[in-house]
């Protein structure tokens, strides 16, 4: 899925020019450079279209009377996102039909895409990687704002906050420092 948040060389097939030591092989190491940032851009962009998924998931469920096996169906989602109605009955212990009805009302609230176009042997893909792979167009018009935090998680979060400054002085005291989001710790 080229989910990642760091560039790593594993990420791009090297060149094969690589081997024999050209005389050019400056170009080689650019072009290959060029590749790393590429699948780390790609892989940025997968985790923030996965942590929309997660945020439009949360608000679908969120505003459902009777969701049922909607929450575990959404979890399993964020593990494979490319699925099928016998998959998630065995996984969820469902009927067939039964999981078939839950994976359409998933489709039906925008949250996968049916990708097989057979009726026998559907198949659902979740929408971010749907419009990536040209199953579905990327929708028209502003993006739909994501659903905002909950007032109720406000004491949460700032007490986190309160929490991971008390670490950051902790370590300071011990002579740590620590940057969060940089990659020296």
């Amino acid at each position: 899925m080229e989910v990642t948040a760091t560039p790593l060389p594993c990420l791009a097939i090297a060149d094969k020019a690589l081997r024999l030591t050209p005389r050019d092989s400056e170009a080689i190491v650019a072009r290959f450079l060029r590749q790393i940032a590429e699948a780390a851009a790609t892989g940025l962009q997968r985790l923030d279209a996965m942590e929309e998924h997660r945020l439009r998931a949360a608000a679908v469920a969120g505003n459902t009377l009777r969701p049922g096996k909607l929450f575990p169906l959404l979890a399993f989602l964020q593990l494979r996102p490319v699925t099928s109605p016998r998959v998630v009955a065995r996984q969820l212990e469902l009927s067939i039909s039964g999981a078939g009805k839950l994976l359409a009302r998933a489709a039906d609230a925008g949250l996968l895409v049916e990708i097989s176009g057979r009726q026998a042997w559907r198949t659902y893909l979740v929408t971010d990687l749907a419009v990536a792979f040209g199953f579905a167009r990327r929708p028209v018009g502003r993006p739909v704002e994501p659903p905002k935090v909950s007032e109720a998680l406000d004491p949460s979060l700032s007490r986190f906050d309160a929490e991971m400054a008390e670490l950051d002085a902790m370590l300071a005291r011990l002579g740590v420092v620590s940057h969060v989001g940089d990659e020296q710790t």
